[in-house]
């Protein structure tokens, strides 16, 4: 893989929790595990009664605006929810976050996920974390009983293979954007740049006049209500020729970045798969 150091000086790390949990969810299980995994950290990292962010002299140290709700209300936050299935024992859920140096504070997170706490529900149903994998979800990496040692590596954003003739993009959660156009460039490009000037090298990356062609195979827009608000993203099967080697390059880190708005939530989050010259005959004739 290219560069197991950081891609444009972003290192981002995951894992994939293993929650014990009857809870079912909703429509939209992102949200409400992210609720859930940052009123843990609160919980856990506070030293107040009731949390008061703005007025606080330890604000500067604490993972919780520093890792989950920046006090900038117009900054990003280094952390995000990857993904979610159900298991044989409730839920696994993959989150990601930016910077090698929060590893600390994303081991303290799990300490207090994996403690005892009546309002800690997902679907009205108590929820603790049972175990941690590697990004894969395949090796533990931690327990309750036995902690991580040491930092993992950095994830490889972004491979050394050159751009496929074409490959399909499919969005698994709803995007969601204001760009106008192309379904998927803009959005992806406009999220990736403001990550890579808060937390990577602080470069301006490349604009590609033509960074793909896409043909649009399936697209639905969803509007999912969430408890104070309408979740409104748009899920879509992209066809992608002519692909620009930057644009590849990013469109690789996408992957594990996101594309578009409410990516703390877990939208904007898709899947690439190359494609083959008889499989482009058959979407075509669809």
């Amino acid at each position: 893989m290219k560069d197991a150091i950081p891609w444009r000086g972003l290192a981002v790390f995951g894992l994939e929790l293993e929650f014990e949990t009857k809870g079912r969810g909703n429509a939209f299980p992102g949200s409400a595990w992210r609720g859930l995994l940052g009123h843990a950290l609160a919980n856990k990292v506070c030293v107040r009664e009731q949390p008061q962010c703005s007025s606080c002299p330890l604000v500067g140290q604490c993972a919780y605006p520093r890792l989950f709700k920046p006090l900038d209300t117009t900054a990003l936050a280094p952390f995000w929810v990857h993904g979610w299935r159900r298991c044989a024992k409730g839920w696994r859920v993959g989150v990601r976050w930016v910077g090698e140096g929060e590893f600390a504070r994303v081991l303290e997170w799990l300490d207090g996920l994996a403690g005892e706490d009546k309002e800690r529900r997902f679907g009205g149903e108590p929820a603790t974390l049972s175990a941690a994998f590697d990004a894969s979800g395949e090796r533990k990496v931690w327990s309750p009983a036995k902690e991580m040692k040491g930092a993992m590596p950095p994830i490889a954003l972004v491979g050394n293979d050159p751009p496929p003739q074409a490959c399909l993009v499919t969005m698994v959660t709803p995007l969601v954007s204001k760009h106008t156009g192309d379904p998927l460039y803009g959005a992806l490009a406009t999220r990736v740049q403001r990550l890579v000037q808060a937390f990577g090298s602080g470069e301006t990356l490349p604009r590609p006049v033509l960074p793909w062609r896409a043909q649009v195979r399936d697209r639905r827009e969803r509007a999912i209500p969430l408890d104070r608000r309408l979740l409104a993203g748009e899920e879509f099967l992209l066809e992608l020729t002519d692909i620009d080697p930057f644009a590849w390059e990013l469109l690789q880190a996408g992957r594990e970045l996101h594309a578009g708005g409410q990516a703390g939530l877990g939208c904007g989050r898709y899947l690439i798969e190359p494609t083959t010259a008889t499989t482009q005959g058959a979407l075509r004739s669809a």
